[in-house]
């Protein structure tokens, strides 16, 4: 017994129990491998490709509902089962902005009525959008605003009317200064901002600004959705059915008349650990001071299953829902595609790490309308796919315990006969 429980022979046996413990918890990275994928759709290119070029082909709800939820997992696929370079991209609005600075002319108000000042371009210029600097000492304000234009000051032409600014931030981070209007070339613009229901805003400063968007395409859903009277709140928690999808608003339909109402929003793919997306604010207002609509939620991309909202409505009545829908941007693949070439999109490897191409520098080369739309087709599963061997650590997760523990002891015995000849002591029986 002394012989086998010798130091050398304990620090053996130790080395051979952690080599074991590597390899259950250790994984294997490797190439692209078709067994480790579980379904794949063919990509269907146009019909008139005559050379190589950009595709773009827009990913579908099966591809969401079966891929990861960042979609790692993707990979195009073509002659021979060589891995072909792609680009992930989400078809935004594409906007250009051009930032202009008005002087501010004829700063003035009407007690209890109204305060207006003149924007001077210095001539003719395009722009289609103002942002007002206003005092942040003011918090917790609602302002309809009236933009007129004009070439000499003299006569004004009506560009907007009922346009909404808005402070909560007294009590929650939501604040918005800005109006826009249609595209103008006026050199003078006039601001006039009601004070008939609350105190006058100071305005301190103003920027200007000719935005041109080119509309991305976006996605409508109809989640199902439940909602209940929380406290003061009103929670609206909808279902997308799936993770993957991507939104980034929400629409509430609702028969409620004459509110404003902050709302926060959160994201959760099992309902029970939410996420803060950010907050908005709804309000539907038919007065004879005061008219406008707005009852669209924005907030930060998620591709999160629920998206709940909860609408604080203080002291005041709740609102009505009677409906919900959601939307978000498509997503695409992007990649170089060869005439009568065959091409297949995999998805389905939880395990799959995000891939790296250099194609970013290629696409930028491209215009929007440079691109060939292809398709994909429907969803199939691969024959050739082999579930992954779940290591002995997650399917029996209390050998490593055992084995941790039988290196302690073993470890324990090495210390403790060391300890034994130093100090002298007669062998262990």
């Amino acid at each position: 017994m002394n012989t086998y429980f010798s130091v050398s022979n304990i620090v053996k046996i130790a080395g051979v129990v952690v080599f074991t413990l590597l390899g259950i918890v250790s994984t294997a990275s490797a190439d692209f491998s078709q067994k480790e994928w579980r379904v794949y759709k063919e990509i269907r290119l146009p019909s008139d490709i005559d050379s190589t070029t950009l595709l773009r082909v827009p990913l579908d709800q099966e591809v969401f509902a079966t891929s990861t939820s960042n979609l790692r997992d993707l990979r195009v696929v073509g002659v021979d089962n060589k891995e072909v370079p792609y680009l992930l991209i989400t078809n935004r609005d594409d906007i250009q902005s051009s930032v202009l600075s008005p002087k501010i002319l004829n700063k003035g108000s009407v007690a209890g009525q109204s305060t207006s000042f003149v924007a001077d371009f210095g001539g003719a210029t395009f722009h289609n959008q103002i942002t007002l600097n206003i005092d942040n000492e003011l918090k917790n304000y609602r302002k309809k605003v009236q933009i007129y234009g004009s070439t000499d000051m003299s006569t004004w032409q009506l560009l907007a009317d009922n346009q909404i600014i808005y402070d909560y931030s007294r009590d929650f981070p939501i604040r918005n200064t800005t109006v826009s209007y249609p595209e103008s070339t006026y050199r003078y613009v006039l601001v006039k901002i009601t004070d008939t229901e609350s105190a006058p805003v100071s305005v301190v400063g103003v920027s200007a600004s000719r935005d041109v968007y080119a509309k991305g395409n976006r996605l409508a859903y109809k989640p199902v959705f439940e909602w209940a009277e929380v406290g003061k709140d009103t929670e609206i928690v909808t279902d997308l059915g799936q993770t993957g999808t991507l939104t980034d608003r929400v629409t509430i339909a609702t028969d409620s008349k004459n509110f404003e109402r902050s709302v926060t929003v959160y994201s959760s793919n099992d309902k029970s650990t939410w996420s803060y997306l950010g907050g908005d604010v709804i309000y539907q207002y038919k007065t004879r001071e005061l008219s406008g609509e707005k009852t669209t939620v924005t907030y930060s991309e998620s591709v999160a299953r629920y998206i709940k909202l909860v609408v604080h409505n203080q002291d005041s009545q709740p609102i009505h829902v009677t409906g919900v829908s959601a939307s978000g941007y498509s997503r695409a693949i992007a990649f170089l595609g060869e005439p009568q070439a065959a091409y297949r999109l995999f998805y389905g490897n939880e395990k799959a790490m995000m891939s790296s191409y250099d194609l970013a520098s290629v696409y930028r080369n491209f215009r929007a309308d440079e691109f060939m739309i292809g398709a994909l087709g429907p969803e199939h599963r691969n024959s050739e796919y082999v579930p992954p061997v779940i290591p002995l650590s997650e399917r029996k997760p209390w050998v490593l315990g055992v084995m941790l523990g039988i290196v302690a002891v073993l470890l324990g015995l090495v210390i403790f006969r060391v300890v034994k000849k130093t100090a002298g002591l007669p062998n262990a029986q």
